[in-house]
């Protein structure tokens, strides 16, 4: 049952390639950007390249969050899978799909950073990602969370970023603290971790409880 599940959520994500694709050229883009902009006179420092980083996962995010719940709606596979399905599994292997390819832009997004960034090469590309990956996990169980939401309004595609920049701060907020916590000393990895692997747990349990929730009130 998962393995299907996990098929149909790749396969709804291929159907929008126009959008992965342009996900990709954002992510570059910004990077050229940034990189014209700041890098010409002077090397930035690696806490200003944290905050780029950071920044360019939150956009992506929103993009491929968005992409996901659009065609899912389009195709009507979310109210067909509902019924034989429990709620709470379908949201977290669609989380777990998200996070996969919003994994898959961090790595390329970080590779070109190495490149174009001096002082990006200073720490290594693990400890990079050591913090985004749990940092966009939880931002993938936010999203398809506030997604269902925003599926049952009128102005869905409005709706969903105007939810997901307030709610998401918190996340942005402390894994730049965490991570700059690490690399001002290492011995903090631990405790720096750990407040980001307790965001995925929380916004994870709360996103499969709103779900059970929400399919309890649609079925009564």
């Amino acid at each position: 049952m998962i393995i299907s599940l996990l098929h149909k959520e790749l396969q709804l994500i291929g159907r929008g390639l126009h959008g992965i694709l342009s996900m990709f050229v954002l992510s570059f883009t910004l990077l050229f950007l940034f990189h014209f902009s700041f890098e010409k006179e002077s090397s930035l420092p690696i806490i200003s390249l944290i905050g780029i980083k950071w920044s360019i996962l939150f956009i992506t995010s929103y993009v491929l969050i968005g992409q996901s719940t659009w065609e899912e709606r389009e195709s009507g596979a979310g109210q067909i899978v509902q019924i034989f399905v429990p709620s709470w599994m379908i949201f977290l292997v669609k989380s777990f799909v998200v996070w996969i390819f919003l994994g898959l832009v961090l790595g390329l997004v970080s590779l070109g950073m190495n490149l174009m960034f001096i002082n990006f090469s200073t720490i290594s590309l693990s400890n990079h990602l050591l913090f985004l990956l749990p940092g966009s996990l939880s931002l993938a169980f936010l999203g398809v969370s506030l997604g269902s939401i925003a599926a049952s309004t009128r102005m869905k595609e409005v709706i969903l970023p105007l939810l997901l920049i307030p709610f998401s701060i918190p996340i942005f907020l402390f894994g730049l603290k965490s991570e700059f916590r690490y690399i001002g000393d290492v011995t903090t990895l631990n405790q720096s971790l750990l407040l980001m692997i307790f965001f995925c747990f929380f916004y994870g349990g709360l996103g499969a409880l709103f779900q059970e929730l929400q399919s309890e009130n649609l079925d009564g």
